[in-house]
């Protein structure tokens, strides 16, 4: 072989080594966008299911709040029943107390 086909094989195979590395920089490059990629598309059905069970959680925690709500609302009825019923008690119990008190003052009169 002579001197220059050694050097037009040495200078093919240079080129031929550039372009593997340029190949396998674009390569590189187009593996590095397909995991970004991947990796964002797993960061938004991650966060839709995170607005998922965060809307889940607020459902419940209504729920649980207007449970709380109505029992506590019939706790106040009842006694407020009780009151009227004590008040009304009361009202018939100081009528009778009057009643018999001007009946006593009429009869003494």
């Amino acid at each position: 072989m002579e001197r220059t086909e050694i050097l037009e094989r040495i200078k093919e195979a240079e080129l031929k080594v550039e372009q593997d590395i340029e190949d396998a920089k674009n390569e590189a490059k187009q593996i590095i966008l397909k995991a970004k990629e991947e990796a964002r598309k797993i960061i938004e059905e991650a966060e839709k299911e995170a607005e998922k069970i965060k809307a889940e959680i607020m459902e419940k925690a209504k729920a649980e709040v207007e449970q709380e709500k109505a029992k506590i609302k019939e706790q106040w009825l009842q006694q407020i029943s009780a009151v009227e019923k004590k008040g009304k008690d009361n009202a018939w119990n100081a009528a009778e107390f009057l009643y018999n008190e001007f009946v006593g003052m009429v009869e003494h009169a």
